[in-house]
């Protein structure tokens, strides 16, 4: 026997509660109204309706549910004491099982065995759990009939495997499958194994998906290895199968040389799979790492995860005619589509994994630092991940901006390779715009000029692909530089403000008061960096949205501070 988990209560009981209220509300077949009368109480002499009623369930005919009298425990108590203590046992057993059998034989009377059953007991039912099991999940709870109960069962599916829904709206065999979830015990888990994988072998694509991702609910953990390694051959053989197969792979406690095996294998398959696939993929390949091959599989999954090829065209249309359109503000909620939503839970994925496994993130940079050749970068996934780890991980700040530098300096980073980064992931990007601003911040500190001009860079581009809240954080940051009192950091920020004027007018109008702002620190800036912001602050005046304060706050600047800018 197995000890099993106990049931999270919401995903089995929903399920069944939910086809058990289609039951209820749909009209019975013209059979069964001539079969059954409506509400009829199941009245023969059989061992199996007898030893049900006396134990404390009641069956119903037709549309009603079969009615439950006392506690669920207390019945199935009751009921395995009068099995055992039986004189005839065990054939009394056998008898009952037999006449589950006969009692099943009808569709309908099989149909609300499978479903919940009716307490009667109202006021003793308020006082526990408002859920009710049904028949066949009460009578798989007793050890001397599970067995039996699973073999009819699995000899009951093959009849539905290609039929459609029923007219009631139920999918039968998901139904059956679902009584096997969350067991308390599982008598014989290795037959049941064998025989789930048996069904799903034989059964049709959409109810394989389904039997594949019911698995870690019906198998204890001593079936895990076995399972593993049949999902594992089945993985080479369907390919169709291969999320719902890695997802419950990732849930299974497995050796490590089978999840080598397994990983080895779907990591080949990375530049041909779906966009949707991708986050189960991923997932598994990332909870698969040990410290001893981390930098080993990362290093391999950056070769292989090439983003660029799997984006849906819509999404880059988007991002083309956002990067066109310079005279709009950013609205990137209108330009969310399928796409988007796969490639942000592809990074949610990647950030989960790389904040909570050390491994994981350091593996992650390390693999960037080793890569020597520019040609190595064609792929944007590496500057997107600093600044994604950067916004994970404040353990690993200092060695990102080592590494972000000597990239920078050897010339592997270059402005292409940051625009296209922003370009194919501004949506994932924009979520972490604060974290990116403080790293172009960092960058601007430094005394190396080929790094602030990307630090500068950075600030370019967030403005030019985020939205209107980032817009406004990133004219603030240049602010700041501005009126820091560092000639250096002054200059490259005017310079970026200069820039963004040009290129997208209109959101530079939204954020106009910031910029006016800086005129309380002309005192601190240079004749040359004064002139840059008069023309910067004039381009905006004299714009198409003529703003009055702004010129006449301009002439009376420009006339106290003549004297200033003269040579």
């Amino acid at each position: 026997m197995v000890s099993k988990r106990r049931l999270p209560a919401s995903e089995d009981r929903g399920s069944l509660t939910e086809d058990a209220s289609k039951a209820r509300k749909q009209p019975l077949s013209k059979k069964t109204k001539k079969s059954h009368v409506h509400n009829e109480v199941e009245e023969n002499d059989s061992v199996f309706v007898k030893l049900l009623k006396t134990s404390g369930i009641t069956l119903k005919t037709g549309e009603s549910q079969n009615q439950l009298a006392v506690d669920q425990i207390v019945f199935q108590k009751k009921l395995f004491q009068t099995l055992r203590k039986h004189p005839s046992y065990p054939k009394i057993v056998e008898e009952f099982v037999s006449g589950l059998e006969s009692y099943i034989e009808d569709q309908d009377s099989f149909r609300n065995c499978l479903l919940s059953c009716e307490r009667l007991q109202d006021e003793e039912a308020s006082m526990g759990t408002s859920y009710c099991k049904s028949l066949i999940k009460l009578l798989l709870g007793i050890d001397i009939l599970q067995p039996a109960i699973i073999k009819i069962l699995f000899e009951k599916l093959p009849e539905f495997l290609f039929k459609n829904v029923n007219s009631d709206g139920l999918n039968m065999p998901r139904l059956i499958i679902n009584q096997l979830k969350w067991l308390d015990r599982v008598v014989d888990s290795k037959d049941l194994t064998t025989k789930i994988m048996q069904l799903i072998s034989i059964a049709p694509v959409y109810l394989q998906h389904d039997f594949v991702t019911s698995l870690p609910e019906i198998l204890g953990d001593s079936q895990h290895a076995d399972v593993g390694k049949e999902l594992s051959d089945l993985l080479t053989e369907n390919t169709l199968l291969t999320v719902p197969i890695l997802d419950v792979l990732s849930s299974l406690r497995l050796e490590p040389k089978l999840l080598t095996k397994v990983r080895k294998l779907v990591m080949g398959k990375l530049s041909s799979v779906m966009l949707d696939d991708l986050p189960v993929i991923i997932k598994f390949i990332l909870h698969s790492i040990t410290a001893t091959d981390a930098l080993e599989v990362i290093s391999e999954l950056r070769e292989n995860l090439d983003l660029q090829h799997c984006i849906l065209p819509s999404w880059l249309q988007a991002s083309q005619s956002k990067l066109k359109n310079k005279g709009q503000t950013s609205s990137s909620g209108n330009q969310e589509n399928s796409g988007q939503d796969c490639v942000i839970l592809l990074f949610d994925v990647i950030k989960s994994a790389v904040r909570y496994e050390k491994i994981v993130s350091e593996a992650w940079i390390k693999a960037i630092e080793n890569t020597t050749s520019v040609s190595e970068h064609k792929q944007i996934l590496d500057l997107a991940m600093l600044f994604i780890i950067y916004s994970t991980n404040t353990q690993t700040k200092k060695y990102i901006e080592r590494v972000l530098r000597n990239k920078i300096r050897s010339g592997c980073f270059e402005e292409q390779l940051l625009q296209s980064t922003f370009y194919v992931h501004y949506v994932v990007l924009k979520d972490i715009c604060p974290t990116i601003l403080s790293l172009a911040q960092s960058l601007l500190h430094s005394l190396d000029q080929s790094i602030i001009l990307f630090g500068s860079l950075v600030y370019k581009y967030a403005f030019i692909f985020f939205d209107a809240y980032c817009q406004q954080e990133v004219i603030g940051a240049l602010v700041t530089h501005i009126c820091s009192g560092n000639e250096a950091e002054a200059d490259t920020a005017l310079d970026v403000l200069l820039e963004l004027v040009v290129l997208n007018p209109s959101a530079m109008r939204l954020n106009a008061v910031f910029v006016k702002g800086i005129l309380d620190y002309l005192d601190n800036m240079s004749p040359q960096q004064i002139r840059k912001l008069f023309y910067i602050l004039s381009t905006l005046a004299f714009s198409k949205q003529h703003e009055a304060s702004s010129h006449i706050q301009l002439r009376h600047m420009g006339s106290s501070s003549r004297r200033m800018l003269d040579p």
